[in-house]
């Protein structure tokens, strides 16, 4: 698994469905998976999913315990995809949560969903010949 500049780790309650998440709605690739741990490839950058168990004593942990945590608050997670339509129907399916549908700005195609652990994401499909 070859990591880029930059490489994001994102905590998860549910580290099987934030992976199906990135997978089958965001079209990621499963690089590495193990207890606790997977490891994600989007168009060049990585991101990796740890369980609340992978640090026992972080500081973050108890707070990240709390029910209804949210747990990407102030930080957006924006991922370049290819069909932002597609994506963003197939998370809808999912059960995941439009904070902004699918429409066409200055750069191209975007839309914004809620995702797991109420991290917010932006899906962004740069315009032919732009960005």
């Amino acid at each position: 698994m070859a990591q880029g500049a930059l490489s994001i780790v994102l905590w998860a309650t549910d580290l099987d469905g934030f992976a199906a998440f990135l997978t089958d709605a965001v079209g990621a690739t499963l690089e590495m998976r193990h207890p606790g741990f997977a490891a994600l490839a989007v168009e060049g950058a990585e991101i990796q999913l740890h369980s609340d168990e992978s640090y026992p004593g972080h500081p973050w942990r108890e707070a990240l315990a709390n029910e209804g945590a949210a747990r990407g608050i102030g930080a957006e997670v924006r991922l370049r995809v290819d069909q932002v339509d597609a994506r963003h129907r197939k998370a809808i399916e999912m059960g995941y949560v439009t904070i902004q549908g699918p429409h066409d700005d200055g750069t191209g195609r975007t839309c914004q969903l809620m995702g797991p652990d109420g991290y917010f994401f932006t899906l962004w499909e740069p315009r032919i010949g732009g960005v």
